[in-house]
């Protein structure tokens, strides 16, 4: 199967803006369309699209890697634990920055950006692809595993935190975090996949289970049924995890549709312009909330996607102009070394206590300093995969 060069891409640019958005909180007066929407509000901001497109992303690249898996002859078993264990390494690092948060310094050991940096650190130490350094056979890169274990259970046990309400609170599961949600959007999507052999018909099947989820759990209907559930019974109430199903689906036409482009586009609009007008016209029920997860949100964001994605395909893929990308090229295949980089650099940069100056902080001139720490931290991330230190789940 040939690679998708535009999927690349996709991922790259949502890593991209993914990483601008998230310095917003060093900004002041930017624009509000910019921001993510209040809790509770009726609005929907460029910065509430972006975690849509990487769930998105995720499910565009899920066919293509476990035919490469396949290809390559590793069989069920191998494919199934390496589901299972992609997922646990999502769910314990998303738990771990979910404690972060809460973290008290007052009461703990070590400082919260010392606790960071450490808890990052040995994230890499079990996670780095070690394949990929010569020295495969030194002890220390077999080990570096291990070392990193016992490093996170060092931390797990010093951990201090504290509720909203002031309480004292060990290391405990409060929410799973952004990337704990991705690890139960996976295991969900990609088992679904995997389990009925690659069909288009039953991922179409559950997608609009998981988008009757949603709309069930953000109508209340659900916890009517079921009095016994908690409210995060199914982590992302469906929606998170339809919109993996939505790039799952996206990636079957792709293959079935390869050498018919026309076709494939008029589908592909055909599904976004349908998503954008349930999304509307849900709106009648639910307001677009990120936070609250609602199926407005969940549909209009993954419209929006679809968009992207074809006009990416036509770009990269049709029109092979690709040149423009490669200085984000990195964003797009070391995504999650991009994703863990900038805990360690807000956490340094509040030990030195540097500030700068609110002129380069606020309006168009900060978006414009958002922007240059974007491309650093990718160039970070660049040359750390060419010392080959990059992450591999």
């Amino acid at each position: 199967m040939n690679r998708i060069l535009s999927i690349d891409v996709f991922r790259g640019v949502t890593m991209f803006f993914m990483l601008w958005v998230n310095d917003f909180w060093t900004l002041t007066s930017i624009p509000k369309w910019l921001k993510h929407a209040a809790s509770g509000e009726d609005y929907l901001g460029f910065s509430d699209l972006i975690f849509p497109w990487f769930l998105f992303a995720i499910g565009l690249s899920i066919p293509f890697a476990f035919e490469s898996r396949l290809l390559k002859g590793e069989t069920s078993l191998i494919v199934g634990r390496h589901i299972f264990s992609r997922t646990i390494a999502l769910l314990g690092m998303g738990l771990f920055h979910m404690n972060m948060e809460m973290y008290n310094h007052q009461t703990s050991l070590i400082t919260k950006p010392i606790f960071v940096i450490i808890s990052t650190l040995a994230f890499f130490m079990i996670w780095n692809d070690h394949s990929r350094l010569n020295l495969k056979s030194h002890i220390l890169v077999r080990i570096m595993p291990y070392l990193g274990s016992v490093v996170l259970g060092l931390m797990l046990l010093i951990y201090k935190g504290q509720d909203y309400d002031g309480n004292a609170i060990g290391f405990s599961i409060h929410w799973w975090g952004i990337l704990g949600l991705i690890g139960w959007v996976y295991l969900i999507s990609a088992s679904t996949y995997f389990i009925f052999n690659k069909s288009l018909v039953a991922s179409i099947i559950a997608f609009f289970t998981c988008l009757a989820i949603n709309v069930m759990s953000s109508s209340g209907i659900s916890y009517a049924i079921f009095s016994w559930q908690s409210p995060d019974w199914i982590p992302g109430s469906g929606g998170l995890q339809a919109l993996a199903f939505g790039g799952i689906i996206t990636s079957l036409y792709l293959i079935k549709y390869k050498n018919e482009v026309k076709t494939l586009y008029g589908i592909l609009t055909l599904v976004g312009v349908s998503s954008l007008f349930l999304g509307v016209f849900l709106r009648k029920y639910f307001i677009i909330s990120k936070i609250g997860g609602t199926p407005t949100w969940i549909l209009i964001s993954m419209s929006t996607a679809l968009f992207l994605f074809v006009i990416l395909h036509w770009l990269v893929d049709v029109r092979k102009n690709i040149d423009w990308y490669k200085p984000i090229q990195v964003a797009g295949t070391a995504t999650l070394t991009c994703y863990l980089v900038p805990y360690i650099y807000y956490s340094i940069r509040t030990l030195s206590g540097f500030q700068l100056p609110s002129l380069l902080t606020t309006g168009i001139v900060g978006l414009a300093k958002s922007v240059i720490y974007s491309l650093i931290i990718i160039t970070i991330s660049w040359a750390l995969t060419r010392t080959k230190i990059r992450l591999k789940i």
